[in-house]
């Protein structure tokens, strides 16, 4: 029979940029929280991004606002951390090499223009110039926009971790979910390889574990993990102004990060010399002056990935208290995903939009509301 080691009103499990946010939101409401990863804080994709806080390339249009809102919630979150996490929301800019990029550019800003939240525009070869320094001689233009931004990922998802202990949230480290206990249909409770927790909540934050965890409840959560590797160089003297998709300048070293692949070659974290190629290739193509620096280290994380490129936000419909919270733009969505899962939990609803990303919207017979439209998931540089 196993222990019972722990009780908690809701139990998180992954300790990452998102499961760390859910567990500080919980806590802030007053809800007592134990947060499980089988590793640690920032030990998996968290620690292995490459941090932007994006949102103007992120598409359909009403991801994007999404994202936006997200984005907006930072500063007053990172206050409350009171911790230096490297943040700066002053724009970002993917570059356009050509004109069949500028004319997809475009197009993209027109659907964005959707959504009355939108601040994102084209901008000319004349422009890009005279905003992003460094840049190369053959840009055609960009889209831009005033709400994208930065951090240091790790240093913020270390930053949320000391924050949600600062609040009461017992986090444990090393410690792998083995089951989740029901009753009558309902959770009542978490297995662990370090003993149970009584708990009638869990929320699932366990990025690519995440359908592992889900299967515990018999559910199927169509996610796979999407490998990305990146490079970082040696410090530079500052150069860019803003970050771009795919480059930016780090805030403090001024250090060149740089990305990023798109892989699927499930749990594999692996760099590779083809992979690192690339990335090199790309960055010099854009920034020509980093050619001359030196790559001190490559790394590689694994996105997890659901099937439509969305997020899943919400409570199972057939597991009560069970609740989902995935998708492969954590850092962007983290301050959002905390906030929609603690109106959830403790109010059981939210103002947030979510509707379009129910968990439960690709069962057979799901009467989840979709939002539908002409829009296709972009692949590449737009789904980071």
């Amino acid at each position: 029979m196993t222990r019972t080691v722990l009780e908690a009103e809701v139990v998180v499990i992954g300790a990452g940029a998102v499961g760390n946010s859910i567990a500080y939101h919980l806590a802030k409401r007053g809800k007592s929280v134990v947060l499980i990863d089988r590793r640690a804080p920032a030990a998996e994709a968290s620690g292995a991004n490459f941090g932007l806080v994006w949102v103007h390339s992120k598409e359909p249009w009403y991801y994007m606002e999404l994202s936006l809102i997200s984005a907006r919630m930072y500063p007053s979150l990172v206050a409350e951390l009171d911790e230096d996490v490297e943040l700066r929301q002053e724009g970002g800019l993917v570059l356009c090499m050509n004109e069949e990029e500028f004319k997809r550019g475009e197009a993209m800003i027109s659907r964005q223009r959707r959504s009355s939240l939108f601040r994102g525009r084209m901008l000319s070869r004349e422009e890009v110039l005279d905003l992003q320094p460094g840049v190369s001689d053959d840009v055609v233009g960009a889209s831009w926009s005033p709400d994208d931004g930065d951090l240091n990922p790790i240093a913020y998802t270390l930053a949320l971790a000391r924050a949600c202990e600062r609040r009461g949230v017992r986090i444990l480290p090393q410690t792998t979910v083995t089951g989740i206990q029901l009753s009558d249909g309902r959770v009542c409770g978490v297995l662990t390889d370090q003993g149970s927790i009584a708990t009638p909540v869990v929320v699932n934050a366990a990025g690519v574990q995440a359908p592992r965890i889900a299967e515990m409840v018999g559910h199927t959560l169509p996610v796979e993990p999407c490998r990305g590797q990146e490079l970082i160089t040696e410090p530079a003297p500052r150069l860019l102004r803003y970050p771009m998709s795919g480059i930016r300048q780090t805030k403090k070293t001024g250090q060149f990060i740089l990305g990023f692949t798109e892989e699927w070659v499930g749990l594999d974290k692996r760099t590779t010399f083809a992979g690192m190629t690339k990335i090199a290739a790309n960055a010099v193509r854009k920034v020509p002056s980093v050619r001359n620096l030196r790559v001190i280290r490559a790394w590689a994380g694994l996105r997890p990935m659901p099937k439509d490129g969305l997020p899943l936000i919400g409570e199972l419909q057939e597991v009560p208290g069970f609740y989902v919270a995935v998708g492969h733009s954590g850092i962007t969505l983290s301050p959002l995903y905390g906030r929609a899962l603690s109106d959830l939990i403790c109010d059981g609803r939210t103002a947030l939009p979510i509707e379009p990303y129910h968990p439960c919207r690709f069962d057979a017979e799901s009467s989840v509301p979709v939002q539908t439209g002409e829009e296709t998931v972009p692949t590449g540089e737009e789904r980071r």
